[in-house]
């Protein structure tokens, strides 16, 4: 694979990426009072622009980060980015950071080295931890990051993919930087969806589901009922639908009806070319 340019879009104008520099002196940026989104491209396929888009601006919403751009603003500056870095798979990082007022926020977009999970890990699963901790205003997917990126960081330090969050009511609700699901037959369940960051990956598999013979709902989902489930598995931009073969040391099996649930994902991601209304 060839190298990367190191640049990046800044307001809509390409820059080179030493110019990536945030003032120390602005409270908003010290604070972290920004939004974010990480898109996927693969094979000069963009997946869900306009989604993602459309969620950088509902989490720009539910934390009041005011600004002046629009959605065609952050396409177009997406568009110009992606001719120039000329590369045919990698991943974008869209970060849209407020002051104290609409004219005073500014949006970057990085290009970044694309994310591949390993093959292995579809085929065995990967092993997760829990820690009880509630992200604050979960639907926004805010710069608010440090109790993930703690929890992440453990987790990885003993050996896992991720760490799922358990709530107060010890309800499991989500991980770290991905969505849970539990599974039982064909049938597919997920907490609610104003407890968690309804990420754009869990709206495209939504929609399979829902051209299938798969079922899926939206409830809590106690940790003590885990082991009454036949698996479960995260979903993520980069990973897609990876099944979890351990949960604080307990197995899953990965059911057939899994392994048929991803194999449907799959072939509904490359049917899409990624328009969310082709799966």
């Amino acid at each position: 694979m060839k190298a990367m340019k190191q640049i990046f879009s800044h307001n809509g104008k390409i820059k080179p990426l030493s110019e990536a520099i945030i003032p120390a002196d602005r409270i908003e940026s010290m604070y972290g009072f920004g939004v974010y989104e990480t898109l996927k491209v693969r094979n000069h396929i963009v997946y869900f622009v306009k989604e993602h888009i459309e969620r950088l601006f509902h989490s720009a919403d539910c934390i009041d980060l005011i600004h002046e751009y629009t959605r065609s603003d952050i396409e177009s500056a997406l568009t110009e980015l992606l001719a120039e870095v000329d590369a045919d798979s990698l991943n974008i990082k869209i970060l849209l950071i407020g002051g104290p007022d609409a004219t005073d926020a500014q949006f970057f977009i990085f290009p970044l080295a694309p994310l591949y999970p390993k093959k292995s890990w579809y085929r065995d699963g990967v092993t997760v931890c829990s820690y009880v901790y509630e992200r604050w205003m979960p639907q926004s997917k805010s710069l608010n990051m440090l109790p993930s990126y703690y929890y992440y960081t453990q987790a990885k330090r003993e050996g896992h993919y991720d760490a799922l969050f358990v709530d107060t009511n010890l309800c499991v609700r989500e991980g770290t930087r991905t969505n849970f699901y539990v599974m039982k037959g064909s049938h597919i369940c997920s907490p609610p969806k104003e407890e968690v960051l309804e990420g754009v990956t869990m709206k495209t598999i939504e929609r399979a589901i829902r051209t299938s013979d798969f079922s899926i709902t939206y409830k809590k989902i106690p940790y003590t009922s885990l082991s009454t489930y036949d698996s479960t598995f995260l979903s993520s931009t980069s990973s897609k639908i990876l099944p979890i073969r351990t949960i604080d040391g307990k197995e899953f099996r990965i059911s057939s009806e899994l392994q048929k649930l991803i194999e449907l994902y799959n072939q509904a991601l490359e049917r899409s070319g990624g328009d969310l209304r082709r799966i």
